[in-house]
């Protein structure tokens, strides 16, 4: 593998609720005229699943616990958003700097629970959610999609987080379907025959970082990107959620 090849599908619709994201998917494929090939990996923004799947949430018609109260009063932030927070939460982790970190319900760290109030109609004071099971969401896709376009294709859900001891946002694999989403180089050779003692890729995070270069953060509209060229064929497909560290092994906690 020498080269891979990232194609933003151009003119994507606006997603509302009951949407199927494999109709969409296949329409803008035929109508960018991108050719499919077995082994592409097509990259999903995370908030067209959600989108698509009602993940909305009305922020002014949330039931308000005690703890939302005096949280959003000393961080000076809406009470609703604070209680959608905590519902989408394992554990609050940080509320310092004025900024809320958690252990998402799924597992992983992130700032608010992943709860977006970007590109989402703003009639209301409404917020959307993660998919409630992103792994099931990509599974769902990626098969439709194998089985209509009959190719042997792969899938990711992507999302955008923060960093530890970084600056800026970066895109990651929240979920994916039929991909090596991390692949284990223990016990492999390196360029001096060395056995690897310690290395592990995160595949999967690399592709939707790659992806988000072309999908954009604000107003691009190109939620969809294929890579073509990416081959690992030969290490153990797995899950995106198998990249989620557990705290005892986690270095940051």
């Amino acid at each position: 593998m020498n080269s891979l090849e990232l194609i933003a599908l151009k003119d994507f619709p606006d997603v509302e609720p009951g949407h199927n994201i494999v109709e969409l998917i296949i329409n803008n494929i035929n109508t960018n005229n991108v050719p499919i090939d077995d082994f592409d990996v097509i990259v999903i923004a995370q908030k067209v699943i959600s989108k698509a799947e009602n993940r909305y949430i009305d922020l002014d018609n949330i039931n308000i616990s005690d703890q939302a109260k005096k949280l959003a009063l000393k961080l000076k932030k809406d009470k609703g958003l604070v209680q959608a927070i905590i519902n989408e939460s394992n554990k609050i982790i940080s509320t310092e700097k004025n900024v809320i970190i958690v252990e998402h319900k799924l597992g992983f760290i992130n700032i608010n629970a992943g709860i977006d109030q970007s590109n989402i109609p703003q009639a209301d004071n409404l917020a959307l959610l993660l998919p409630e099971n992103p792994s099931k969401s990509a599974e769902v896709i990626q098969t439709n999609l194998s089985n209509q376009l009959n190719k042997k294709l792969s899938v990711i859900i992507s999302d955008s987080m923060t960093r530890p001891y970084r600056s800026g946002v970066i895109n990651f694999a929240l979920a994916s379907s039929n991909i090596q989403s991390l692949i284990d180089l223990k016990g492999e050779n390196d360029m001096y025959g060395n056995k690897l003692k310690g290395t592990e890729i995160a595949v999967a995070d690399e592709l939707s970082s790659a992806a988000g270069l072309l999908m954009g953060q604000s107003d691009e509209k190109k939620p969809i990107v294929l890579i073509k060229g990416f081959n690992k064929s030969t290490y153990e497909v797995n899950n995106a959620f198998d990249l989620i560290m557990n705290e005892n092994e986690d270095l940051y906690r």
